[in-house]
Order: C-alpha cells, then sequence, then structure tokens
C-alpha cells in the first residue's frame, strides 16, 4: 500500500510540473516557429540560451505568468538562439534575454534584457496588458482619488500617452542601452566559458 501511494504521489507531482510548463511552447525547428506564428494572434517570444545567468533567472516568473488566467488569450513561446540561429537573426536578436511581442505576426515591441529581476514579474504583466490590450479580463478595481478605474481603463490610458509621446528618441536611446548591456553580458558570458573549458581541458590533460 506505502508503495502504492509512494507511486500515485510521484504520478501527481509529474503531471503538476508538466501542466505547469503547458503552456509554454519550446520550438526546435524554424518551420514549428512559423506554423505557431500563424496559428496564434497574440504571441510573446522569448529569445534566451542555456549560458545566459539572467534567462536561467526569469524561467520561473516566466513559466509562472504564461500560466495566470489572465493571459489565457496570448500564447508563450520560448526559443534557444543557438538552436535557431536563422529565427534569431529574423526577429534581429542582438542579446538575451529578448522578449519580442507578435500580434497576427506582427512585431510591435520588442524588448532587450532584464533591469530589474525582483520586479520582471510586474514589468511583464505591464506589458502585456499594455501590448495586447488584455486587462480587461482583469477582475481588479483600482481607486484613484473619488474615482474607480477598472485596470483596462488605466492600460488604454497608458497606451494613448506612449503614442503621444513627443520624443521618440527617449524609446530609441533606452533600446539602444539594452542592446549594449546585453552585447556586453553575453561577451562576459563567452570568455567565461572559454576560460572554463581551458581550465576542463588542463585538469583532463593532467588527469585531475
Amino acid at each position: 500500500m506505502n508503495r502504492f501511494s509512494k507511486f500515485f504521489s510521484l504520478a501527481l507531482v509529474i503531471g503538476t510540473l508538466s501542466s505547469v510548463q503547458a503552456k509554454i511552447i519550446h520550438v526546435s525547428d524554424e518551420e514549428a516557429y512559423n506554423e505557431a506564428l500563424k496559428n496564434n494572434q497574440q504571441l510573446i517570444v522569448e529569445f534566451s540560451a542555456d549560458w545566459c545567468s539572467v534567462c536561467n533567472n526569469i524561467k520561473q516568473p516566466f513559466e509562472e505568468i504564461a500560466n495566470e488566467d489572465e493571459f489565457g488569450s496570448v500564447t508563450f513561446m520560448q526559443v534557444d538562439v543557438d538552436k535557431l540561429d536563422s529565427v534569431s537573426k529574423q526577429n534581429g536578436v542582438v542579446g538575451v534575454p529578448t522578449f519580442v511581442y507578435l500580434e497576427k505576426g506582427d512585431k510591435k515591441v520588442e524588448e532587450i534584457g532584464v533591469q530589474n529581476l525582483p520586479a520582471f514579474k510586474d514589468h511583464l504583466r505591464d506589458n502585456l496588458r499594455k501590448t495586447f490590450q488584455v486587462a480587461k479580463n482583469a477582475p481588479v478595481d483600482i481607486v484613484m482619488g473619488n474615482r474607480s478605474k477598472t485596470m483596462a481603463d488605466i492600460t488604454s490610458q497608458d497606451v494613448a500617452v506612449d503614442k503621444d509621446a513627443p520624443a521618440k528618441e527617449s524609446n530609441f536611446f533606452s533600446r539602444f542601452i539594452n542592446a549594449i548591456i546585453a552585447f556586453f553580458m553575453f561577451i562576459i558570458e563567452k570568455i567565461r566559458e572559454f576560460f572554463v573549458t581551458i581550465v576542463n581541458a588542463i585538469k583532463g590533460f593532467f588527469g585531475k
């Protein structure tokens, strides 16, 4: 009976873990990527790499957001830049992680890097709400002054402000800085990998 209980518990845990990751598509080839692009109206793609420490740190928060009911209409996808170089080049990816928001196949927003790891989930939620206008599904009301506003009202105002912003240079400058930071992070990781490989080779040569 104890064996059966343990087996049942293990199966339950495995089933739970599978359901947690079920909403994220991991594409392995360009054909699968294009198929997902065609069949999903609202799509967020995270371009990442196994060697990227930031990518590994945000893996769980990204999965948790993907499974929130509010974003049920959005498809979440992860692409490994080392395995799908052609797709990365197609999207102009210069650093990881890079987040590309697509609607009906058209790129709406691109964001490079993560500026604040502790606030990543809140930042991702806000971007999803603004980009795909899914905030109307959120049940929470926010009270501001004497007036109660739904999340959808606030989001629509935020979008209007972004469109009427007088200077786009600040957005370009911010993306440029993020690209530089991501590029240097990429170089540092590659240098670290190189030295680790050299050290391991030396250890192997001396039989340590």
